[in-house]
């Protein structure tokens, strides 16, 4: 495996501006650090099942059958679509008087909740399984006795190195909410941003196709 080589190409891809990162800096931001983590989590969860799918061959049989990948998708996009309609639905309920913070005055969420969260939209999320099946090949050792086993270990090290970068965002946009956000923001202004959050991600997923489409 070529493993320096995809560490830092894994880095580089984690840092880019996408539906993950941006959706773990809204939580940290608008819900504070504890919502930050429990979301990254999930979402680094996720990315197991994603390992697993490509290794044992599901991903292709997926990307291959327009009817599977399409139900995975349109799950996802239905999941995330009701997301944001309960947050913009939430933002019409009166606000404390008294709200000093945002985590105070936003609607407040288990760690297992939106761990379990995380999960689901990562397991939804097309561009995933997409991306490990075209991604993970490209470092392994051409005739490796090893392949699957490989596979897992590529996986494994991207989930790592995803949950690092994801809790450092997490702190940092958790610290932003505790220092500025929580005297910027109203309790209806964070529902209203995590629901525009959740309709731009699906909109995302929407989009995503399948090469075998």
């Amino acid at each position: 495996m070529q493993l320096v080589e995809f560490v830092t190409a894994s880095v580089i891809l984690t840092l880019m501006p996408g539906p993950d990162i941006i959706y773990v800096s809204v939580q940290g931001l608008t819900r504070g650090r504890k919502a930050g983590l429990a979301v990254s989590l999930g979402l680094c969860s996720g990315l197991f099942f994603h390992t697993m799918a490509a290794a044992l061959g599901l991903s292709l049989i997926i990307l291959n059958s327009p009817t599977l990948f399409n139900l995975i998708r349109y799950a996802g996009v239905g999941y995330l679509v009701y997301m944001g309609i309960r947050c913009l639905i939430s933002a019409n309920a009166p606000e404390p008087s008294d709200s000093p913070s945002v985590a105070d005055s936003t609607p407040q969420e288990s760690f297992g909740r939106l761990y379990r969260r995380g999960i689901t939209m990562n397991v939804l999320n097309p561009k995933v399984l997409i991306f490990f099946l075209a991604f993970l090949p490209q470092f392994l050792d051409y005739g490796s006795s090893t392949p699957t086993a490989d596979i897992f270990v590529l996986g494994g090290v991207f989930a790592v190195q995803a949950l690092i970068i994801f809790t450092a965002v997490s702190l940092l946009s958790g610290f932003f909410s505790e220092k500025f956000a929580g005297r910027l923001l109203s309790g209806k202004a964070v529902s209203i941003i995590n629901g525009a959050v959740y309709l731009a991600i699906a909109v995302v997923f929407l989009l995503s196709k399948s090469p075998a489409i």
